[in-house]
């Protein structure tokens, strides 16, 4: 079926897009090579599926892995359709998994107010536990890594017979569930598994929510795990309208639990799917995309594609090899003025590396020449103490049974209320059955006079604060909340630039708050806290022009029009953690491949000779990787 050029939806389409697009019905499988354009295509699917089909908005569920891609989807809808025909239900696994559980909260046997912790808040909990185990010296890393292994595979206890390995793992989990219920809390693992729980056990729930997704839509398919896919399974209803988009080119998140085998093996599950590929790609010139195919090609467990490039010809793969890693980083910087003199805006610009600690060479050289820079990945708006703390409050305010919140917050500012105090409280929580605070106010109670009027102003303060947000909107309940815990005036007992810097972030924070409710017409203050509950890195920005320094795994789903690939090197690139592991080292190129599809007009690689780590300089030869370039699209400089 030819683009209509008069129709709207089917504008500046190509036919593999239109197939796409107008798929009848049944299960389809979208593969969208690189720059393919997957989100208009989706998108458009939607528009189509409310205009032409006449799908009620309300019937169809598109899926996607960011908040951010989740209202640029809804943005484009509104564009094309006008806002009364907007689906409602468009958002991330998580997001859609926690509006689930709002509404059927209490056939799982929670309350509807639970509250969401982030990691930092699972952390704590693990913490305490292995602290009152004597197993701190293990590190909380392991065991939150064992929890959200299982949580990714959709179990929300540990097995019933577990590896002797891990006898203390599974017992800290089911302590760590436990302690979760206890304060009326989920984690994001539990944003899954549960809502899984809801549609396997409770037959009403599931035969509810199928009848109520007409057309199901999914994209990033290839990061989906094993709990994703199983809550889709369940989910799709007789007519089985699910359309899946994604790449298996571009899965390079098994660390967090993603299969590519979900995207591999869909016809197995779905036969009768009909599969397009999307093969034109409108982002990288001819000898970028050239290179990249090559390089994937090596890879056994793919679905092949013949991806062109619509753009047309353009400059050769750069090549260098640097000395060291300070000579590798003084190249980057003579290129990136060089680029930059020549009209390329440094937000256009990016430099890309295998981790985290490749950066600082090139912050040195960024700064020592004085080009603004940002490192994508670094420490968040939310991320900040002076916004985790607020928040602290809210949620209190709102769940008077969070423990992690109180922990934080009970003696900031510092009111003589400390670590004993919490314990107690939990302790007597455990025993009444009452909510945290309420045992805090016992332990209050009992307590000599000093220790008692503190807790009890410290109670009392918040018990009226939640009054007040049952009725109040959330950016009032802030400002109440910064004056009268005595937060803001702790703050701004701070006169240094730091203590000022503090002052303007929760500033901001109301002003978030604010922008929330006029754009969701949402006020209440649990709503924000939800929003805030489900943000991930990449939903928040930076408008500086300033150079990006970031991790290959950050740079998924984004484009540049310069782009620097450092550290093309074994080792790292493909990652030594590879080593000996096909599969592994299949993911590893596919990384790459995903790094040298992200630029548009001009790509470098660059590898250097010796490197430091471990404390030594290091010998490093280049990732073979790059001997699987074809040299004509190769230039040396």
């Amino acid at each position: 079926m030819p683009a209509n050029d008069e129709d709207p939806i089917l504008k500046d389409l190509n036919e593999d897009q239109v197939r796409a697009v107008t798929h009848e019905g049944g299960p389809l499988l979208i593969l969208a090579g690189a720059g393919s354009g997957k989100t208009r295509v989706i998108t458009r699917r939607v528009a189509w599926l409310v205009r032409e089909r006449a799908v009620p908005p309300g019937r169809i569920l598109a899926v996607t892995f960011t908040n951010k891609a989740a209202n640029e989807m809804r943005e484009r809808v509104v564009h094309l359709l006008g806002s009364g025909d907007a689906p409602s239900w468009m958002g991330t696994f998580h997001s859609i998994g926690l509006r689930w559980l709002r509404r059927y909260a209490d056939r799982l046997g929670y309350p509807s107010d639970f509250v969401v912790y982030d990691d930092d808040d699972q952390e704590s909990v693990l913490r305490r536990l292995l602290r009152e185990r004597g197993l701190q010296k293990q590190g909380v890393g392991t065991y939150r890594s064992y929890i959200d292994r299982l949580k990714n595979d959709g179990l929300l206890e540990p097995p019933e017979e577990p590896r002797f390995r891990e006898q203390d793992h599974a017992e800290v989990f089911a302590a760590y569930q436990q302690a979760l219920r206890d304060a009326h809390a989920v984690d994001f693992g539990d944003l899954l598994g549960l809502p899984l729980k809801l549609l396997r056990e409770h037959d009403d729930v599931r035969e509810r929510l199928r009848a109520e997704f007409l057309h199901i839509l999914v994209d990033e398919f290839q990061d989906t795990n094993l709990a994703q896919y199983e809550m889709l399974k369940l989910l799709v209803g007789s007519e089985r309208n699910l359309c899946v988009v994604g790449d298996d080119d571009q899965s390079i998140y098994s660390w967090r639990g993603a299969r590519v085998e979900n995207i591999l093996e869909f016809r197995g599950d779905f036969p009768d799917a009909a599969v397009v590929t999307l093969r034109a790609n409108y982002r990288s010139r001819v000898p970028i995309l050239q290179a990249a195919s090559r390089v994937i090609a090596f890879n056994r467990e793919r679905h092949p594609k013949d991806l062109r490039a619509a753009r047309g010809d353009g400059n050769p793969v750069f090549l260098h090899q640097a000395f060291g890693e300070r000579e590798e980083a003084l190249f980057v910087v003579r290129e990136v003025r060089r680029r930059l003199a020549e009209g390329i805006p440094l937000s256009r610009m990016a430099v890309f590396y295998r981790t985290h600690a490749q950066s600082r060479p090139f912050e040195d050289a960024m700064r020592a020449v004085r080009i603004p820079y940002r490192v994508v990945g670094g420490i968040k708006f939310y991320q900040r103490k002076e916004i985790k703390d607020v928040i602290a409050y809210l949620r209190l305010i709102v769940n008077p049974s969070d423990s992690v919140s109180l922990d934080r917050i009970l003696n900031v500012p510092p009111r003589g209320l400390g670590p004993a105090t919490a314990a107690k409280a939990r302790e007597e929580a455990r025993d009444s059955g009452e909510p945290l605070l309420m045992a805090l106010a016992r332990v209050g109670d009992r307590s000599g006079p000093a220790l008692r009027e503190r807790v009890r102003d410290f109670v009392d303060t918040v018990m009226s604060l939640a009054e007040q947000a049952r009725e109040a909107d959330a950016v009032t309940v802030i400002r109440a909340t910064l004056e009268r815990t005595g937060y803001l005036a702790f703050l701004r007992a701070d006169e240094t630039p730091v203590g000022q810097d503090r002052i303007e972030n929760v500033e901001e924070l109301v002003a978030a708050a604010r922008d929330f409710t006029a754009t969701s017409g949402r006020t209440d203050l649990r709503s924000y806290l939800d929003r805030v509950s489900l943000l991930t890195p990449a939903d928040e920005g930076n408008g500086e022009d300033a150079l990006n320094l970031m991790t290959v795994h950050a740079a998924k789903g984004l484009e540049f029009d310069c782009v620097f690939v450092c550290g093309v090197e074994e080792g790292l690139m493909p990652h030594a953690g590879s080593a000996g592991r096909s599969r592994a080292v299949e993911e590893e190129r596919r990384l790459m491949y995903v790094a040298m599809t992200r630029a548009r007009d001009a790509l470098y690689m660059t590898w250097a000779g010796t490197r430091v780590r471990m404390g030594g300089v290091q010998a490093m030869r280049p990732s073979r990787f790059l001997g699987e370039v074809s040299t004509a699209n190769l230039k040396r400089v």
